[in-house]
């Protein structure tokens, strides 16, 4: 299967060409060497962060094609401590890892939560695992870290992230990913219908088709991923996409309401 170009991964320009570059200068052979001569760990680690379905996984693993790099994915809820180590302690020298939900471990935060939480932040809580703070801290840092490695942490919310888990040394960069503008929303429509007009099949009506339908979709509202959702029973017609977005807002946007009532219901039920 052909791999989907890095541009389907909607993050702005000015945020992702210098982080892929960021990447690729740490890969550089005279960075190594430069490492060396100063002594410094040659691994490097960056946080992407926001809502679900904003890209930070799928732009992860694009990055790894994009590099011609083996990516290892390990997902924080499903792991404890002991088979975190091992699992770092197996992992080739040169590669990406990829943690996803790092917000998940036990004691990412210096208070303990339940497992409630949200798409829209509402009583957002570490989930409690088995993966403590100073087992992902030892993990980081002791013998299983290997040097030539670049460490992709996900977390939908930063926030309740350890501030000994972001430091610099282990968190090199952060990169917000957000929900979608106006401009994301063009670039996404035009993404799903762009080979039609290059097939001619609706040659010149594609870019007013993604300006009117930018304009129908409520800027931060909804992610990347939900827009695309949409999109894709409709990627053989753009006119029907159009006409038929307003109903699709109408009905997400209630949805999500209901999801935001419903959980401010249980959270004065337990306060109760």
């Amino acid at each position: 299967m052909a791999a989907r170009p890095l541009s389907i991964v909607i993050l702005d320009k000015q945020q992702k060409e210098p982080l892929i570059k960021d990447i690729q200068d740490f890969l550089d052979p005279k960075a190594r060497c430069w490492y060396s001569d100063y002594s410094i760990s040659y691994k490097r680690g960056y946080l992407l962060h926001g809502p679900p379905g904003t890209g930070k996984s799928s732009f992860s693993l694009l990055v790894a094609g994009e590099l011609d790099m083996d990516i290892y994915v390990i997902s924080i809820p499903s792991v404890n401590d002991g088979m975190l180590k091992s699992l770092f302690a197996d992992l080739p020298e040169r590669c990406i890892i990829l943690l996803e939900d790092i917000d998940a471990a036990g004691a990412a935060c210096s208070r303990d939560f339940d497992s409630k939480d949200s798409d829209n932040g509402i009583n957002a809580r570490p989930k409690r695992t088995g993966v403590t703070l100073s087992g992902l801290l030892n993990v980081l840092d002791g013998v299983a870290s290997q040097e030539d490695r670049v460490l992709i942490m996900t977390t939908n919310y930063p926030k309740n992230l350890d501030e000994a888990l972001t430091r610099p040394g282990r968190i090199d960069k952060e990169v917000e990913f957000q929900l979608a503008d106006r401009d994301i929303t063009k670039d996404i429509f035009r993404f799903i219908f762009g080979q039609l007009a290059v097939q001619g099949k609706y040659d010149g009506e594609v870019e007013g088709q993604a300006d009117e339908f930018a304009l129908k979709v409520p800027e931060s509202e909804f992610s990347p991923a939900e827009i695309i959702s949409y999109l894709l029973p409709h990627r053989s017609c753009p006119a029907a996409a159009v006409e038929n977005c307003g109903r699709w807002v109408d009905d997400l946007l209630k949805e999500k309401q209901r999801k935001r009532d419903s959980l401010q219901s249980g959270s004065r039920n337990r306060r109760s």
